[in-house]
């Protein structure tokens, strides 16, 4: 069963190809002691996520996803990302919240080698790169809090937009993630 049909559009493939090339750039340009402070920009449905870039192997247009029997509602199944098999997780879902709605304009946000699993997040788009110095901590209230263990701190962005610190290396520990079965 496939649940997203590839894009069909040649517009939206080459802005998704441009935005990885801006930053494919970026990254490229930016000076070697600054990049801890870099965090990849995700919307996730209606939230903000940063992630660290050192745990993102690429973002790229969703492509078919093959149902996988007996396992659970938030992981939709199997994509092939390059020759490469990588699970796709729902994680508002995994988290307690509302499915994403399949959607043309979904994203694959393929996890890093480094995590060493073979996985990647659904996620609404990508929004590019924020940097530390431009982030305000949101204060640590109902508003401030992590809502799953994956989750950490919050930031505010110059356009008010909140974001949530996504811990990817927590997110692959958790239980959860593993126990796809049902």
């Amino acid at each position: 069963m496939t649940v997203n049909a590839p894009m069909e559009h040649p517009k939206q493939l080459a802005e998704m190809r441009d935005l990885s090339a801006q930053l494919t750039e970026r990254l490229r340009e930016a000076p070697a002691g600054g990049m801890s402070a870099a965090r990849l920009g995700v919307r996730i449905g209606n939230r903000g996520f940063l992630v660290d870039m050192t745990n993102v192997g690429e973002v790229v247009p969703t492509a078919s996803i093959t149902r996988v029997p007996w396992t659970r509602p938030w992981f939709r199944g199997l994509a092939n990302v390059r020759g490469r098999l990588v699970g796709v997780y729902d994680l508002l879902q995994m988290g307690g919240a509302e499915p994403l709605r399949d959607e043309q304009g979904l994203q694959l946000l393929v996890l890093g080698d480094t995590l060493k699993v073979n996985a990647a997040l659904l996620v609404s788009r990508a929004f590019g790169l924020r940097y530390a110095k431009d982030l305000d901590p949101v204060p640590a209230t109902d508003e401030g809090k992590a809502a799953a263990p994956w989750e950490g701190a919050r930031f505010r962005d110059a356009g008010g937009t909140t974001l949530t610190e996504l811990n990817l290396a927590r997110l692959v520990a958790d239980e959860r993630f593993a126990s796809i079965g049902i």
